[in-house]
Order: structure tokens, then C-alpha cells, then sequence
């Protein structure tokens, strides 16, 4: 039937030819008016209350009557203009009146008798569309106008009340109320409701798997450990939104009820109104969101074995005719197994392993599809018949990891699941190849890393199959695009979704064939955060397991705004606004690329529906009406706090800050940076680029900070050159400012008093230079360490600076290492002592010479310092900065160390060296092994250390008359390093110790005094392959070698379990609570059977202080705008600017016994020979996966059933090792 499009009208005063009434009936009208004449055909949609004055009929009475578009005049619209809500409003009902959108009846309001009583009725976009056309059309913004101010009360439509009145005030609906929220993404997510069984499922098979989850039945379910009753619903509600998803209203669309009865659905975004709902299937997936510590891995595999041998359906669009035909009648077993198959019975969960006929035949009756290829874009040109793509149905489950998680996967498999209860296939080493077709079916469970799936979706291109080490073996596709698998897990997804471009990770995901796709992320986005894990940074008295009730929910009331609604900060609210925006499109990234949940992944032209128009706030904050709580609700399984704690209850978790006073040594560090900031600014006169607060300085400037954080615990990054520099510019300054007669406001930008604090710098400068002890450890760049009675004859001999006899020795740790492996190493020689001085003199004569870059002269060995105990040292390059002085203050500092690990027996350490400016500070894999260790392709096996049942204790074979048996470490330079110690030598034997640092050169400080003390260590840092990695956790978790793991704390939030930990440490203040909570949340998790105490160590009275402080009362939208850097803040910025001096005082300058932070207990230094530390391998203690016997190069393995034309004579790295000479290969690669 023909559609009768409408004419927009230009404005509401457009005449029209109305001769014929609208509604009259009259036989030749065309068939569109003769709809519209129906009533039946509109949906009563509310009440207006309009002045009489804009009717031009007179004959408006007590009686209800049509009103056409005559009588309402469009001249006495335009002649109203000065009351903006009666002009709108009517102005749309005026223009949809005339072509039969709407439908009036108005009378005199038997209430006021100065206004008119209008019953408004709307043909929905769903009725009549044989008659009219209106698709995509503007009038539905008209629409939207009308529903912000009508009444939709039953109460106005029955005239029991007045309607609202556009006469006086402008009175929004309950509509536009329940419209307009603020509530930010983070409140969303944590008010979610909990999941909720039991379920109405009509499958047999998963109504089955439900109820072996809900009555934790372990024997069905093949587990070792049972699941607590949140984890059974959780499981649950994954299983019932797989397998039967509902069947959900349109997100875009919200009923509404009618003021006469019914009800419609409502679009706000388009104005779109429909009569009928709008359904489609949830997604069978979403987001498995648990809390940090709470089991999501545990969750994911009772959702495997519960599944265990389920099929996927086959995609609806390829089901048509599939069902093979045989050329000859089957044996029973074989129509059996087929029909099995097809009906998707579960019988490898239920199937004896004696039937090898029957499950011969069920595995060869697998069910297929065929994609059919795709058109051919020259259709008129004869093209070649292809047959299209077979996709085998697979039971299986892809579980898809970061590389360092690989080993935790396999850990959590072996410790929960009973042997033989899943065949798993670990594709996380590159020498094992993708099995075929067939053998794919095998297995229930294929775990692989991120990496190894963008390789096995990418496209193999090798030419020479003998030197292809593609895991594809030189095909064009992956093995895993021939299946149709049950379900894909995608563990720590958070960095799979991306934020405006797809990358590879997820790119290779959408090639895979895959029915039922989960995200398992604690923090799907930044903004997607547990309350429970803010708690978990709250400073506690008593204890309270970081989930009190109260807390939480002011937590969240604090956070309830989205930062739209900020005023006072515009930088802050405009922060909010665009980090809320980025959490948003990374969520729709996996809704759309990864979950392809309908409609937002539907293509244009098929009811697409735009992510950012629906979910995104709009400029004014208000977020669409309950678009994003439904899409949230209907994909995150996750359980609020209130319910965690009626089921499990953690340990008490502890956190407190412990502030130090600075010893002398830190407050130089610390004053030092502040002189360096305050000489550039008043010398640059805080203007244009030479001021290092300008704009373009601010990779320097951060840098800078950075830099001055980590000297909070210690610092050498400074040389004499520089301070003297620095002291000389100053003083040149202040001459010629002197000179000319300028006052502080007559240059450039300084404040009063600029030149009284750079009168102050000078004399700071002048008391550092002053210090014998800090020139030696900056000359050095040692970390100081006070030595009481060391051997007389041996003191000056190994003094880093003069000192008195009486005093503590001064030293650094490399030289008191090798003092303690010389001795330690003649334990049982006539004099342990013999030979000291002189390895001393040649020790220090060589850090010297090394350090001055030239041969020191007899006679002249301590240079022209009296006091300091080096040479003159070589003068480093001008680094250009942007100011007249020079620094290393915004150099990244090199790392001093490349070991991760305690030294197996006691021998030298690797020397420090100074500071030079690098692209590349973190921490290196231990010289003693290269770092290329073997991959895994089995669950790890506990080995050799699992028979170190007890802590190594340490003997002592020297005697107690002996002098070096008094020789005691009696205190640090570092406040911080002494009571770290002192709570480490208090803690180490009962408690594991868990450190987080920033900085890799704090790691390094931290270990060589625990080497000192004979305390093993692991050090946990980015640069570490991936199996070292879960080596160095598994270890720690599992034995009672390594009592102490020091930890980058931006390693510590990516799924990491480290429950054997019961004390944490924090070695600076934490800048993003994020990354604090995360890192607390390493150990604080199910699996922890002691109570947690965190101890962040903060100088007091300092510039860390203060920021620490400033954190505290930071908002979330403050935090979201600094995350990166705290320059981003505009209150911390001005807190650096502003930063004083550290006063110091007099007795310290001439007490040693004043600069150091002194022991609680002096630590003995010879004689500290540990059982157990006899062995060269520092590795020997190690849990290795198995095959991480060395770091040999192995050719890829073929699994069972590979073609033998698979095999590669020679891999790559193999072919350049055999190019290269062997010692530098072994350097490269490792030995063999």
C-alpha cells in the first residue's frame, strides 16, 4: 500500500489547507485520514493545562471536544512569546495536530475556568506503518519536547487535580525527574544487585550444572575445595545467563505507564514512542566482577566442570540443511552417536572411558556447519565454486591470560581440580605447537596466553617451512578458527578493552568462532572499582577486615556525583568529565568488540543503536534514563559487600602510617631538590622556559618529582660539581640584582621574599658541602652503613670519610659486603681477619680511581678535601636543563643492581655505579643467569624446595673472645632502611614479609642490607620474563626459603596472589589510592589465614608528608585528574612550589652518632653463615615450572597426532646463535 510521507512545516504559522475537518468522516478520503480518524489508534498520553486566551474557538465548554488544528491559533502562539514554556510546549502541540501525530480533546478545567483542560493522545512509531512514513523524522524532537512538561498523572487526566501549569511555574514531570541522574559510573557498578538463584531454566544438562553449584555437591563437580555460597551463586548466574539468556527490553526504551491504564515505551534520546516492546537476548557472557581476592579463578573453573562435555548450539543463520547425509546405512552406534551430537547431549562428562567404540564413533559424529564463502565482489565475471568453511562444534573452554598469569592459572588447576578431571592443552610455550582437528577435542580446557593468541590469529607468511617457527607450522590459519568453541574466558580483560582503536588482542578475538564470552576483571575500568577496595587504604585502630559497613557507605555517597556537578574546580570537573567518558567507551569497547551484545553491536541499518548517544553523559551530566544501569545489570555478576560478608570473612586487615624523623643524611637528600627548584626559580624569575614549572618543562619537572620522592628514602643522585654550581649561580644572581636596585617585584614573577629564600639556598648548599659523610656517599653513590668496633688496624683502611675512633666506622654496603664474604670466607683460618687492610686500601684505591677516571697519585689519594676521603672526582657533561645551573635532579637515575634474587653463598657484590642519565631503570635478571628462562607447557611440580620445610637458620662458628665477634651494624643512613629492618629482624622467622617500592634503586638499597643480615629476598619487577615471575610467587607462596618479596607496586595489580604475606610495607606514600588498594588487595584475599598489617612509611614533617595529607582529602575526581602525575593537582603543584627547607641541626653537623637512625638491636656482621646458602645456583631454591631446568633453546614440540611435515630442522634464534661467537651468545641467550 502506498505511504503518504509528511511535509515538515517551516514554522508553526505555515498555513494548510484545511477545508476538510481531520477527523470527519468522509468515504473518498485516502486511506492514511481514514487511519487517522480511528482513536483507537493513539495512546492516551497525558494532560496540559493551557491559558483559554490561545484558543480562537469560542465554543471551548464544559464539554470534552476535538480540538483541530484551527483551534489552536498559531497567532496567538506567536503573539505570546514572553512565557517560553506555554510558547514551546503549545508550538509542538500545534505542529503535530496538523498532520495527526497527535489527538486533543480539551474542555473548560472545571478547576480554574481561566484555562483549558487538554487530553493529549500520541500514535505511537509502531502503529499505522502502512499509511504513514515517518521514519527518521524531525517531528520526533517535537515529541521529546512534549514529554519534558506534560502531566502523566492519572490524577490530572481525571481532573482530580490541576494540571501542571505553565501559567505560573515551570513544573518538570515525574518523567523528567527520574531522568535527569548524576550518579557516577563507580556508584552504578557498586549498587548493582547481588546475583539471586534459584533460576527457571528449561535445559536438562544446565539446570543440572545449577544445581551441583548450589548444593556444592564436590564429587559431581570433580573439586578439591569447596566453594563458599557467594562463589555458588556467582557460578550459577554464569551458567543460567550461557545458556538461556533473557530476553530483555530494549535498553534504549523505558515503560511507562498510561494515565488511563496501560502503558508504552518510551526512547528520551529520539522521541521515539512505541506501543509494543522492543526485546533482545542478553549477551550469553558479560563480566565476572568480583571483588580483588575473592575467587573469581575458583568460580571460572567449577563453571567449567559443571559444563563439563556441553555443546554450543549452532548460530541460527548456518543451521538450515546441515545434518549430513551417508552414502550407506550406519551401524546403531554410529546414528546413536549422531543423533547424541546433535541433540547436544553432554556425554563426556558422563561416558565411561572402557567405550572406545562409542566414543570412537561420538568424536567422528561431531557436529558441523559450513560458512559459506563470501560474494563475490565482480558477480558477473564466472567465479570458481567454493565449497565455504567447515567450523567443527568444540566442548572446549579458551581461557586466554597476561603472559604472568599463566602459571597462577595452572597452580589454581592443580590445586582445585582432581587429577584427571580435565584434559587441559597449555599453548602459553612457543615450542609447542597447535594440535589438528581432531585432537582439538580432546581436551575440556585450552589456556593460553595473550600473546600466543594474537600469533595463532595472525596469518603465517614463511616461506621455508624448515626455518618457520610460527605456532600456525606455516599454514594460513590457526587450527583454533576451525572450531566453534563452548566458551571463551578472558582473564584480567580490563586490558583487552581499548579506548578508541581496537588493538591486536582484540582484533584476534573476533576471528575466533565462540558462543559463550566472559571478562574476568575486578576492575573492568578505572571507573568500574569495588568500594570494598578504597576501604582497603583507610587507616584502622582496631581492625575492621577493611569492610565496614558505615565506611562503605560514605564511600559511596562521597563518590555518588559523576564530577559533572563540580563548580568551584573547573579543571577538576572537566577531569571527572573525561576520565568518566574513557571508562565509558573502554566498557562499550567489550559490549561491542568482544560481547557483540545486541543492539549496540548491530550494524547500520539494522536498528543500530550508538553506544556513545545512549550511555555517554550528556554535556550536562544527566546520563540517559536506565540505558547504562541495564546493560551494567545484565553483564556484571558480581556481589555487593553486604552480602560478601554474611558468607566469608577475611582476616582483620590493619593499615597505619608510621612517621619517621629524618635522619641527617635524608634531610640533605630532601633539601637538596628543594634547593635545586628554588635556585631555578628565582634565577629564571618564575618565567618563560628556563622556569621549570613552565608548561614545556614538564617531562623534566616530573622527572624531578619523582626523583624527590624516592630520595624520601634514599638519594646520591647529587655530586659536589653540581651544588657548587648551583651556590655560584646564586650568588652571581643576587649580585647583580643587588647591584641594580630591583626589588622582588620588579622581576618577572617573584614573590616577596624570593630573594631572602635564595639568600637561604646558598646556605644550605654551603652546610652540605660542609658534610664529610655526604660528600663520600654522593662520590661513592654507596649506601651509608655505621659500623661499631670493626677491626682497629683494618678502620682506615675502609672509612669512606675521616672520622674519629670513638665514632661508628662509616662505610658503604658494597665495601661491608666484601668485608663480610673476605671473613666470612676464612671463617676457619688462624685470624678470619688477616688481610683486611690491605684488600681495604686496594678496594677503596680502585672505587676511587674508577670514579675520578684516572690514576690516583701517591701522597695525594684523599684529594685536596681534608675531610672527605675521595679524589677529585672527573666532572660529568653540562646536562642542559632549563635554568643556568647544572643538575641530575630530573635525571632518571640508573638501576644500581641487576639481581632479583639472594645470593646462594656469601661472594662480592656487584659494584654501584654513578648516576647517569638512562631510558632504562628497572631491574635486570641476575647476573649470575641470563634472563631467557624455558617456557612450560605442565602445571608446575613442586620441587627441590619444597624439602626447605623450615627457615634457614644461621650458625655461628666465630668465637666470643674473637674482636671480630663484636663488630655490630649499628645504624643506616636511611631512617626508613633502619626500621624496615628492624621490623624484617623481628618479623622474618614468624611472618612472610611482602615490601612494595617505587623505584628500582630502593629495591636495590633494601636487598643489599638484607644480604648483610643473611635474609633471603625476591625481588618482583617488570622486567622479569614471565616465568620467573610466577617462579618467584609460587616460591614465595610455597616455601620457607625466601621470607621477604620486594615488589614494584605497579606489578602488584594485575591478579597476583600472595596470600602468604601477613605484613605489608609500603617504603613511600602512594599517590594513587587505586594502586595502594590493589596492592593491599596482593594479600589481603581468600586464602590468607592471619591478619593483615600494612605500615606506610612516611618522613615527618616532609614535602611526602604533606602529599600524603593532601591525598587524604582529595576528592575521586581529583584523584581521576592526577592520576598520571600529582602536578595535575592544582593544590599539590603549589605545595611543591612552596616547599621549605628541612631545618637541621647544629649537633648533627658534628655528631655521626646524630646523622644515622640507629638500630633497635645492633646486627652482628661476621659469622652470619647460613645452613642452606652453601650452593653456588642462586636458582637452586627456586619452584621452577618444569622444563625451566636452563635456559636452553629447545625446538617446538609436536603434540600427538601432528604431521610429521611439520618438523623444523633449525629455529631462528638457533641459526643466530650459530652466527655469533658462543661467549657472546651465552651473553644473549644464556648458557646452556
Amino acid at each position: 500500500m502506498k505511504k503518504y510521507p509528511l511535509t515538515h512545516p517551516t514554522s508553526p504559522s505555515v498555513k494548510i489547507d484545511s477545508t476538510i475537518p481531520i477527523f470527519s468522516t468522509v468515504s473518498s478520503r485516502p486511506p492514511h485520514l481514514t487511519f487517522l480518524q480511528d482513536p483507537a489508534n493513539y495512546q492516551p498520553l497525558g494532560t496540559l493545562a493551557l491559558p483559554l486566551y490561545l484558543y480562537s474557538d469560542a465554543t471551548i465548554c464544559d464539554d470534552w471536544q476535538d480540538s483541530n488544528p484551527e483551534s489552536l491559533s498559531s497567532q496567538s502562539l506567536d503573539s505570546h512569546p514572553d512565557i517560553l514554556n506555554i510558547y514551546t510546549v503549545s508550538k509542538s502541540i500545534w505542529v503535530l495536530l496538523q498532520f495527526g501525530w497527535v489527538r486533543t480533546l480539551a474542555r473548560l478545567h472545571p478547576l480554574n475556568r481561566k484555562e483549558v483542560q487538554v487530553r493529549v493522545f500520541i500514535l505511537p512509531a509502531d502503529v499505522g506503518g502502512q499509511y504513514l512514513d515517518r521514519q527518521g523524522s524531525r517531528d520526533w524532537e517535537l515529541v521529546r519536547n512534549l514529554m519534558r512538561h506534560i502531566d502523566r498523572s492519572s490524577a490530572a487526566w481525571e481532573s482530580a487535580k490541576l494540571p501542571i501549569s505553565f501559567s505560573f511555574h515551570d513544573h518538570p514531570s515525574p518523567l523528567g525527574s527520574a531522568l535527569s541522574s548524576h550518579d557516577s559510573l563507580f556508584y552504578i557498578f557498586n549498587t548493582l544487585p547481588s546475583p539471586a538463584p534459584p533460576f527457571n531454566i528449561s535445559c536438562p544438562f544446565s539446570r543440572h550444572a545449577i544445581d551441583s553449584l548450589l548444593t556444592n555437591t564436590a564429587n559431581i563437580l570433580s573439586l578439591r575445595t569447596k566453594l563458599y555460597p557467594y562463589q555458588q551463586r556467582s557460578a550459577a548466574t554464569m551458567i543460567k545467563r550461557e545458556a538461556e539468556p533473557i530476553r530483555a527490553l530494549d535498553p534504549r526504551l523505558e515503560e511507562i505507564d498510561c494515565p488511563a491504564g496501560g502503558r508504552f515505551f518510551y526512547d528520551r534520546t529520539t522521541g521515539l514512542l512505541f506501543r509494543h516492546p522492543r526485546h533482545y537476548d542478553e549477551a550469553r557472557g558479560g563480566i565476572l566482577a568480583e571483588t580483588m581476592g575473592l575467587g573469581k579463578t575458583l568460580i571460572c573453573l567449577a563453571v567449567i566442570l559443571a559444563t563439563k562435555g556441553h555443546w554450543p548450539q549452532m548460530p541460527p543463520e548456518y543451521s538450515l540443511n546441515q545434518r549430513s547425509i551417508r552414502s550407506k546405512v550406519g551401524s546403531l552406534v554410529q546414528m546413536a552417536a549422531a543423533a547424541a551430537n546433535h541433540e547436544r547431549i553432554p556425554w563426556k562428562g558422563y561416558l565411561p572411558q572402557d567405550l572406545d567404540r562409542c566414543r570412537t564413533a561420538l568424536e567422528e559424529s561431531v557436529a558441523t556447519y559450513i560458512i559459506p564463502p563470501p560474494e563475490s565482489r565482480r558477480s558477473r565475471r564466472p567465479t570458481t565454486l567454493s565449497p565455504g568453511k567447515t567450523i567443527r562444534m568444540c566442548a572446549a573452554t579458551l581461557i586466554v591470560v597476561p603472559p604472568n598469569l599463566v602459571s597462577h592459572w595452572k597452580t589454581e588447576i592443580t590445586t582445585h581440580v582432581k587429577t584427571d578431571a580435565l584434559e587441559v592443552l597449555y599453548l602459553d610455550d612457543q615450542a609447542v605447537w597447535t594440535p589438528f582437528t581432531s585432537n582439538l577435542l580432546l581436551y575440556d580446557i585450552v589456556l593460553m596466553s595473550k600473546p600466543r593468541l594474537v600469533e595463532e590469529m595472525s596469518l603465517c607468511s614463511c616461506t621455508d617451512l624448515d626455518t618457520c617457527s610460527c605456532s600456525t607450522r606455516g599454514q594460513r590459519s590457526s587450527p583454533l578458527k576451525d572450531f566453534h568453541f563452548l566458551r571463551i574466558i578472558v582473564d584480567e580483560g580490563h586490558n583487552f578493552s581499548t579506548f578508541g582503536r581496537k588493538n591486536n588482542a582484540v582484533s584476534a578475538l573476533t576471528k575466533l568462532h565462540v558462543e559463550r564470552r566472559w571478562i574476568v576483571s575486578g576492575t573492568p575500568s578505572s571507573g568500574l572499582l569495588g568500594v570494598e577496595a578504597s576501604t582497603a587504604i583507610q587507616e584502622t585502630l582496631g581492625g575492621t577486615g577493611g569492610n565496614d559497613s558505615q565506611l562503605i557507605r560514605d564511600i559511596l555517597e562521597s563518590r555518588r556525583s559523576n564530577g559533572f556537578q563540580v563548580e568551584a574546580n573547573t579543571s577538576v570537573r572537566k577531569s571527572a568529565i573525561q576520565q568518566e567518558l574513557k571508562d565509558l567507551e573502554k566498557l562499550g569497547s567489550i559490549v561491542v568488540d568482544f560481547l557483540s551484545l545486541k543492539p549496540w553491536s548491530n550494524l547500520k541499518g539494522n536498528d543500530a543503536a550508538s553506544w556513545k548517544q545512549y550511555i555517554m553523559p550528556a554535556d550536562d551530566g544527566q546520563r540517559k534514563p536506565k540505558s547504562l544501569a541495564s546493560v551494567l545489570e545484565s553483564l556484571v555478576v558480581r556481589h555487593r559487600v553486604e552480602e560478601i560478608e554474611k558468607d566469608i570473612k577475611l582476616p582483620p586487615l590493619h593499615n597505619r602510617t608510621v612517621y619517621l624523623e629524618p635522619t641527617w643524611h635524608d634531610k640533605l637528600s630532601l633539601n637538596l631538590f628543594i634547593l635545586n627548584l628554588a635556585v631555578n626559580a628565582v634565577t629564571s624569575e618564575r618565567v618563560d622556559q628556563d622556569y621549570m614549572f613552565n608548561s614545556k618543562n614538564r617531562a623534566s619537572l616530573n622527572q624531578l618529582i619523582t626523583n624527590l620522592r624516592h630520595s624520601g628514602f634514599y638519594w646520591t643522585g647529587f655530586t659536589k660539581e653540581e651544588v657548587a654550581k648551583s651556590i655560584e649561580v646564586s650568588r652571581n644572581y643576587l649580585k647583580n640584582i643587588l647591584s641594580s636596585g630591583k626589588t622582588e617585584h620588579e622581576c618577572g614573577k617573584l614573590r616577596e621574599g624570593d630573594f631572602h629564600f635564595l639568600e637561604r639556598a646558598i646556605l644550605m648548599g654551603e652546610k652540605i658541602l660542609a658534610s664529610p659523610s655526604w660528600m663520600a656517599f654522593s662520590a661513592a653513590h654507596e649506601l651509608g652503613l655505621y659500623i661499631e668496633d670493626f677491626p682497629e688496624e683494618a678502620r682506615e683502611a675502609w672509612s669512606l670519610c675521616k672520622d674519629e675512633a670513638s665514632a661508628p666506622l662509616i662505610m658503604g654496603a658494597s665495601q661491608v659486603t666484601k668485608v663480610q664474604n673476605h671473613v666470612d670466607t676464612h671463617l676457619y683460618a688462624p685470624d678470619p681477619a688477616s688481610g683486611l687492610a690491605p684488600l681495604g686500601q686496594s678496594t677503596m684505591e680502585k672505587l676511587w680511581q674508577s670514579l675520578a677516571g684516572e690514576e690516583s697519585k701517591p701522597g695525594d689519594r684523599f684529594g685536596n678535601n681534608s675531610d672527605a676521603r675521595s679524589p677529585i672526582l672527573k666532572k660529568q657533561s653540562p646536562m642542559k636543563v632549563p635554568s643556568a645551573y647544572i643538575s641530575t635532579s630530573i635525571q632518571k637515575p640508573v638501576t644500581m643492581s641487576k639481581r632479583t634474587i639472594s645470593r646462594a653463598k656469601a661472594n662480592s657484590s656487584p659494584r654501584k655505579i654513578s648516576t647517569q642519565t638512562t631510558s632504562d631503570s628497572t631491574l635486570k635478571a641476575p647476573n649470575t643467569r641470563a634472563e631467557k628462562p624455558t617456557k612450560v607447557n605442565k602445571p608446575p611440580a613442586l620441587k627441590s624446595a619444597m624439602k626447605s620445610a623450615s627457615i634457614i637458620k644461621p650458625i655461628d662458628p666465630i668465637d666470643s673472645s674473637s674482636v671480630l665477634s663484636k663488630t655490630r651494624i649499628s645504624g643506616t643512613a636511611s631512617a626508613k632502611l633502619s626500621y624496615l629492618l628492624d621490623r624484617v629482624i623481628s618479623l622474618h622467622e614468624s611472618e612472610k614479609i611482602l615490601i612494595f617500592y617505587e623505584g628500582d634503586n630502593i629495591a636495590y638499597y633494601v636487598a643489599q642490607a638484607l644480604e648483610l643480615l643473611g635474609i633471603q629476598y625476591l625481588i618482583y619487577t617488570g622486567s622479569l620474563s614471565a616465568d620467573r615471575k610466577s617462579a618467584y610467587i609460587t616460591t614465595f607462596n610455597v616455601t620457607e626459603t625466601f621470607r621477604v618479596l620486594l615488589m614494584d607496586v605497579h606489578q602488584a595489580a594485575h591478579g597476583l596472589h600472595i596470600a602468604a604475606a601477613s605484613r605489608v610495607f609500603f617504603v613511600n606514600p602512594v599517590w594513587q589510592p587505586a594502586v595502594e588498594a590493589q596492592a593491599i588487595k596482593r594479600a589481603h584475599r581468600i586464602g590468607q589465614i592471619k591478619p593483615v598489617y600494612v605500615e606506610t612509611l612516611v618522613l615527618k614533617d616532609t614535602l611526602e608528608d604533606r602529599m600524603l595529607q593532601r591525598r587524604k582529602k582529595m576528592s575521586a575526581q581529583e584523584h581521576h585528574k592526577a592520576e598520571k602525575s600529582l602536578l595535575d593537582d592544582d593544590v599539590m603543584a603549589q605545595l611543591i612550589q612552596d616547599a621549605d627547607f628541612v631545618p637541621l641541626l647544629p649537633e648533627e653537623m658534628k655528631d655521626v652518632r646524630r646523622q644515622m637512625a640507629a638500630l633497635k638491636e645492633p646486627q652482628k656482621l661476621f659469622g652470619r653463615v647460613a645452613v642452606g646458602m652453601e650452593g653456588g645456583d642462586p636458582d637452586k631454591d627456586l619452584i621452577l615450572p618444569e622444563g625451566m631446568t636452563g635456559l636452553k633453546v629447545r625446538k617446538r614440540k609436536r603434540n600427538p597426532g601432528d604431521d610429521v611435515s611439520g618438523r623444523r630442522s633449525l629455529k631462528k634464534k638457533e641459526k643466530k646463535m650459530a652466527a655469533v661467537p658462543s661467549s657472546l651468545a651465552t651473553m644473549i641467550w644464556g648458557s646452556a
